[in-house]
């Protein structure tokens, strides 16, 4: 078992690679930094709640929310894994629900 600081540094650590990642290909996809920018945080801000109402995004919330919350509580090293892909599920639900308002 990881120290408590080892661990939160490496979880946040990786989260921080994650989004990186995630932006990096938002702003290839965008036109200027402003609107890759605005884009992640309106996917995060009004994604889900817009996709809450269909019950599959609702599914993949829930599942994000219960790995993420997973991965906080039991400081093991798998449960890291399973963090950060409740972290990118958190990310790809917020897709799904901007995807439903076009």
């Amino acid at each position: 078992m990881m120290t408590n600081g080892r661990y939160y540094r490496r979880l946040v650590g990786g989260s921080l690679l994650i989004m990186g990642v995630l932006f990096l290909w938002v702003l290839a996809q965008a036109h200027s930094f402003h609107t890759a920018l605005g884009a992640v945080f309106l996917t995060i801000t009004r994604g889900i709640p817009m996709g809450a109402g269909i019950p599959g995004i609702l599914v993949c919330v829930i599942a994000s929310a219960c790995l993420m919350g997973y991965g906080l509580v039991v400081r093991k090293r798998y449960a890291l894994t399973l963090f950060w892909c409740g972290l990118v599920l958190f990310f790809l639900a917020g897709m799904m629900g901007m995807g439903t308002r076009y």
